[in-house]
């Protein structure tokens, strides 16, 4: 099987920074995306039908019904910079019941091993709230999977992230258990190998990945290594905590917030276990330093922005990238603007195409400052055999030489925001395959470290730019850098917490090599912080989960919407489901049930916010969710008359419904229905037809062909309704029939 090398002929010291103040004012970021590198498949290496083979022998269950006819391999093969082991992907889809029902496969390596599988089915209604099967049995499903295609025999299922997520959920949208696996070398966890499955309500496997593995691995032997005890009390004595900020996102808001809190030294892996050493990404230290000041890249901007055109884009980015060999033909595919983390964003697209293959990528402008948000080319027209690759993998440039040089392109491509950054505070990484250096600059604010938002560099061997990101966070808000709670304080709360972990740990810039390292975990997560000013020991993996109310005939409808978010419940002792909703409660738990809408959407849009009903304006407190009601149809300004606290009744929820699924134009035609009900004559004329859709629907049920149109809506009854609703929601995507 063949690999594929790359290279990049560019350099924007070379270029002279293009002689233009777009690049020289350049501002990037993001965390770097692994750019895939396409390349033809020819008909020696693999066929279409060895995938399906390998596919229907592993998982026959799922593909026995299958034809060669409902499968199609890409003509593409592709790899990576940072790993050169060919990828083929495998597409199928068929028709179940007039519907369609498909997916993807990846195989990679030489044993063509699936690394990545994703399957949507033809219908996902049974996989809605309340779901077919228990957390326990999509766990089992799960580990069979996984026993099935996974190369690896020995794993044990990891408890580092939920199973089950509700956050903003939707209603409308399936249940996922997701389960984290990791492979185990004489028992001991490799946590870089993790494996993820993803098994939907129903018990259908939704989706599968499983981390790249070194193709050459060893492992330190687990022999004369140091206690757990003894790595505890290490650790209890000489692991500092440090004041940091920490980016997070809050359910039903748009933008980051930010929160204070202490963690561990961003250097520090863990105690090496042979050793007794501290295991950082610098390497094996005898002593950990205490907390160094930052230093700022640069003292204050270097440059003012400078706004660009589109057409002034597309020539920057052909002198910036269009560097290769005659042997390839450079294109400008296209260019557009959109908006980004409220920035006004140029993004041009381009390729190269040679004899047999191409590869594409894009670079992107702010737009108002002249900046560069994002670039990255891992460009490799040319093939080698795996005898054939690089023999010399040592790095041409030293440590100090990287630095100097990833620095220097800061400085050069973010003169605006570069004080903004510190000095790097680990050292570079260094990928054999692509002979890449990788180096990271963390935000500072306050003097503190930004966990979340950084620059990141890579360089090749030769001292040239490969990828350059920095997409900058708009935090409008900082909380103050003094603690409430001390560092003293926080160091007693951590180490009573504090428990290790046994691990194997990939060493960094080495081919495959594993060492034993004590990591420290808190709660008996490996991922925390500690609140800076509540003391509060935090993992951002945890869901916290909210109390619990009950019902005689709706207590599961009603608690998934309160975790879910659409239900505000202050007490769930005194919350009562049989009192009646208001309208602003209604629409509230409606849009929120059906919609991801960000509360904040409004507030931080340039243009003058809508105001749909007069007497909601923008400081109102439902103004946000009639809004959202007004924008995805349920309220209609020109026709409603909107009373937020009055309450809701039957027809008035008809009405509502039968808009969210766009079927108005049929309810308004009033003369071609006739409602099944005894008390049709208290229907409102004008809501006959949404009144009958309803109810023949059977979104609100009838009690004894009562259908009770002027009876006033409970919570309880509403969290019925809206798993109806749900239901109907799902059959309309299933038939492309429904847009939200």
């Amino acid at each position: 099987m063949k690999k594929w090398t790359t290279a990049l002929s560019m350099s924007i010291v070379s270029l002279g920074l293009l002689a233009s103040p777009g690049i020289t004012e350049a501002s990037v970021g993001t965390q770097e995306e692994r750019v895939p590198i396409y390349v033809a498949v020819t008909d020696e290496q693999v066929t279409k039908e060895q995938l399906i083979q390998i596919l229907k022998t592993k998982l026959p269950e799922m593909f026995s019904t299958y034809s060669n006819n409902d499968f199609q391999m890409s003509s593409m093969s592709h790899h990576y910079a940072d790993d050169l082991t060919i990828r083929y992907e495998l597409m199928f889809n068929k028709k179940v019941n007039k519907q369609t029902e498909g997916g993807s496969v990846t195989f990679k390596g030489d044993n063509l091993e699936i690394e990545h599988f994703y399957f949507n089915p033809a219908n996902l209604k049974d996989a809605l709230f309340p779901g077919k099967i228990t957390e326990d049995q999509a766990r089992k499903i799960a580990e069979d999977f996984v026993k099935k295609v996974s190369a690896s025999g020995n794993y044990s299922l990891s408890n580092n992230v939920p199973s089950y997520y509700y956050g903003s959920r939707l209603i409308t949208e399936p249940i996922t258990y997701s389960f984290s696996f990791t492979p185990n070398e004489n028992n001991i966890p490799i946590p870089d190998q993790s494996m993820m499955v993803s098994v939907l309500g129903d018990g259908k496997i939704q989706s599968f990945y499983q981390n790249s593995m070194p193709k050459r691995m060893s492992f330190e032997e687990s022999k004369n290594i140091i206690s757990k005890e003894a790595a505890i009390n290490k650790m209890k004595e000489q692991l500092n905590l440090s004041l940091q900020y920490t980016i997070e996102y809050l359910p039903y808001s748009s933008k980051p917030s930010v929160k204070l809190v202490y963690l561990p030294a961003p250097n520090v892996i863990g105690l090496h276990a042979t050793s007794n050493q501290w295991a950082t990404y610098s390497g094996k230290v005898d002593s950990l330093q205490s907390n160094a000041t930052l230093q700022p890249l640069a003292p204050n901007q270097l440059k003012t922005p400078s706004p660009i055109t589109l057409e002034e884009a597309k020539a920057i980015a052909k002198q910036l990238v269009d560097q290769q060999e005659n042997t390839t033909k450079f294109t400008i595919d296209h260019a557009y603007e959109y908006e980004s983390n409220d920035q006004a964003v140029i993004s041009v697209s381009y390729s190269y195409r040679y004899r047999n293959g191409s590869h594409g990528s894009s670079i992107e402008f702010n737009k108002n400052t002249g900046e560069l948000v994002s670039y990255s080319d891992f460009f490799g027209p040319i093939p080698f055999d795996e005898e054939e690759a690089p023999k010399n993998t040592t790095p041409k440039l030293s440590k100090e030489k990287v630095m100097e040089l990833a620095e220097k392109y800061v400085k050069e491509l973010a003169p605006t925001t570069v004080h903004e950054y510190a000095k790097a505070n680990t050292d570079p990484s260094y990928d054999k395959e692509s002979q890449v250096h990788h180096v990271s600059f963390p935000r500072i604010k306050n003097g503190l470290i930004v966990n979340g938002d950084n620059v990141s560099v890579a360089i090749d061997d030769e001292g040239k730019l490969k990828s350059f990101y920095r997409y900058p966070l708009n935090i409008e808000e900082w909380p103050s850098a003094e603690a409430k709670i001390s560092n003293d304080e926080a160091k007693k709360i951590f180490t009573e917490a504090l428990d290790v972990k046994l691990v194997y740990n990939r060493l960094q810039n080495e081919d495959g090599k594993y060492e034993l390292v004590y990591f420290p975990t808190v709660k008996g997560q490996e991922y925390y912080q500690l609140d800076a000013n509540s003391g509060q020991i935090i993992n951002q993996y945890e869901q916290l989960e909210k109390e619990k109310v009950s019902h005689p005939t709706a207590e599961r409808e009603l608690n998934y919407l309160i975790q879910a978010g659409a239900i505000e419940v202050k007490d769930a002792k005194t919350f009562n489901a049989d009192v009646a909703i208001t309208q602003g409660q209604a629409l509230n738990m409606i849009t929120k049930s059906i919609t991801y809408f960000y509360e904040d959407y409004y507030m931080y849009r340039q243009e003058q916010p809508p105001v749909s009903f007069e007497q909601i304006d923008a400081d109102h407190p439902y103004y946000k969710v009639v809004e959202n009601a007004t924008r995805i149809g349920i309220l209609n300004p020109n026709e409603d008359e909107l009373n937020i606290d009055q309450k809701v009744t039957n027809e008035q929820l008809a009405v509502w419904f039968i808009r969210t699924l766009g079927l108005e134009q049929a309810a308004k035609h009033r003369d071609i229905y006739q409602l099944p009900i005894k008390d049709a004559a208290d229907v409102d004329p004008d809501k006959i037809g949404y009144v009958a859709l309803s109810n023949a629907l059977g979104l609100q049920k009838s009690d004894q062909s009562m259908f009770l149109p002027k009876k006033e809506v409970t919570y309880a009854e509403l969290s019925k309704s809206i798993i109806q609703l749900a239901y109907e929601i799902a059959e309309k995507r299933n038939s492309g029939m429904y847009y939200y």
